[in-house]
């Protein structure tokens, strides 16, 4: 294998920069006059990206499990008082079917 040229790694050829354009601020940027260069980058997000992030460290921080809802749950069935509610149930099951096929409706499937 044969390496062309040392220097920066550029994986947009077209955007190769030179090793002095690497290395010397260009006259429309503000230097102080020490050398140092006192600009900072900055990343502004959108509405959308900051309720993104909001939602996703929300997730994070949320619980896997409502341990309160299993303690409940174990407590009946120690107790024996724990009943199926199967009208719940089925209720639940109704609801989740025509959900999806409202889903599928939507995206134009055959149902």
């Amino acid at each position: 294998m044969e390496i062309p040229e040392n220097g920066a790694f550029h994986p947009n050829p077209a955007e190769k920069i030179s090793a002095d354009e690497q290395h010397q601020p260009s006259q429309t940027e503000a230097s102080e006059p020490d050398g140092n260069d006192s600009r900072t980058d900055a990343v502004r997000l959108t509405e959308e990206g900051l309720d993104f992030i909001n939602a996703v460290n929300n997730a994070r921080t949320m619980a896997d499990t409502r341990v309160d809802r299993v303690m409940e749950l174990k407590r009946q069935l120690a107790q024996g008082t724990y009943r199926v509610m199967g009208d719940r149930i089925a209720v639940n099951m109704i609801d989740e079917s025509l959900e999806n096929d409202n889903v599928l409706n939507h995206i134009d499937t055959n149902v």
